[in-house]
């Protein structure tokens, strides 16, 4: 028997639920002041949250935003810690949820996943298939409809209160814009409400779940074996490029249908290279894009030249260095290590 919305919020918004949720949030955070400070005043503060989210008044603040570059110009929209703490709270229940209903060659936000894992995979069919496909959104986190997302997740979430919240966090984040599709008339594109806030925890499984429909299409209607996705990226391989073509064509049309529109593509021969996730599959070798070599290389010499000017300490160093080592050992790169430690005078001389 299905418990009555009151108890089902009192239990998934309890005090010990939305502390586990802080906890979680401050990790490697713990010295920043907005964090401690909550962390300080944590019991009257997760009272004043868990009164707010039963009751349903709970409302979201207005993000700091930040613009980066990484690589290219993007703005960043960081919740407040309070938010963060609701946004893991909420992400503890409706994770598994989205979660079971994925198809198993997603990797974005998903543990056992992730970048290095959808890697392997490509580099397996980029050595058994000749051709591939590499499809991808233009603008994707700007671009998503909220009509579609809260109707993909009123279909997951049964609770009326989780799907209230839900829409509260949506809403919230109008920031993106609109586009025409096939279909619209000249006005359409006022009607809908886009955008998804980079930087929010939700949004990565907001996102993530966006886009499920076409995965489904792709393994469950169009039976292609060798298709993954790591968020807004698709990847699919085969041994005819007329057939592979086709199928690229129909998945970029059920990407129009939930108002994403796609950069340009082509069907290109594995042995060329296969793109994917900041590598690069060549002829069975995993390569680190030259793009990603530059920025980190960029990025670990102004680390260097500030620990020689005494604004850094020397270990801040060495964990950069093995951060960026860590995300290179999933590639053949022993000898791109040793050129870099050369470039930033760190690699000792042969004696």
């Amino acid at each position: 028997m299905r418990k009555p919305t009151a108890a089902r919020a009192a239990e998934v918004f309890s005090l010990r639920a939305l502390q586990a949720a802080a906890l979680r949030s401050a990790r490697g955070k713990r010295h920043r002041a907005s964090v401690a400070r909550f962390l300080l005043e944590l019991e009257p503060r997760l009272v004043a949250l868990r009164d707010a989210l039963q009751s349903g008044t709970w409302q979201p603040s207005t993000g700091t935003e930040m613009n980066v570059r990484d690589p290219k110009p993007r703005v960043i929209s960081v919740p407040s810690f309070a938010d963060r703490v609701v946004h893991q709270a909420l992400a503890q229940v409706l994770g598994p949820r989205l979660d079971r209903r994925l198809i198993t060659d997603t990797y974005a936000s998903r543990i056992g996943r992730g970048t290095h894992a959808a890697m392997r995979r490509a580099r397996s069919w980029a050595r058994t298939y000749r051709f591939a496909v590499h499809l991808d959104a233009v603008q994707y986190f700007p671009s998503i409809d909220h009509r579609l997302l809260l109707d993909q997740l009123g279909r997951d979430t049964p609770e009326p209160f989780l799907r209230a919240l839900c829409a509260r966090i949506v809403g919230a984040s109008l920031r993106g814009r609109t586009l025409h599709f096939p279909g619209d008339d000249l006005f359409s594109p006022l009607a809908h409400r886009v955008g998804l806030p980079l930087g929010s925890f939700t949004s990565q499984l907001f996102a993530n779940r966006y886009l499920d429909p076409v995965d489904h299409l792709a393994k469950d209607r169009l039976r292609v074996r060798p298709y993954l996705r790591y968020m807004d990226d698709l990847l699919l391989f085969g041994d005819d490029a007329r057939e592979l073509a086709a199928t690229a064509r129909t998945l970029e049309q059920a990407c129009w249908e939930l108002r994403l529109r796609m950069h340009p593509w082509e069907v290109r021969p594995t042995r060329a290279g296969v793109g994917f996730v900041g590598y690069r599959v060549v002829n069975g070798h995993v390569r680190v894009r030259r793009s990603t070599v530059a920025r980190a290389e960029r990025g670990l010499a102004r680390i260097v030249a500030q620990a020689e000017r005494g604004e850094r300490e020397p270990h801040e160093v060495w964990d950069a260095l093995r951060s960026t080592f860590a995300h290179w050992d999933h590639a053949d790169t022993w000898r791109l290590k040793g050129r870099l430690l050369a470039r930033l005078h760190l690699l000792w001389p042969s004696p």
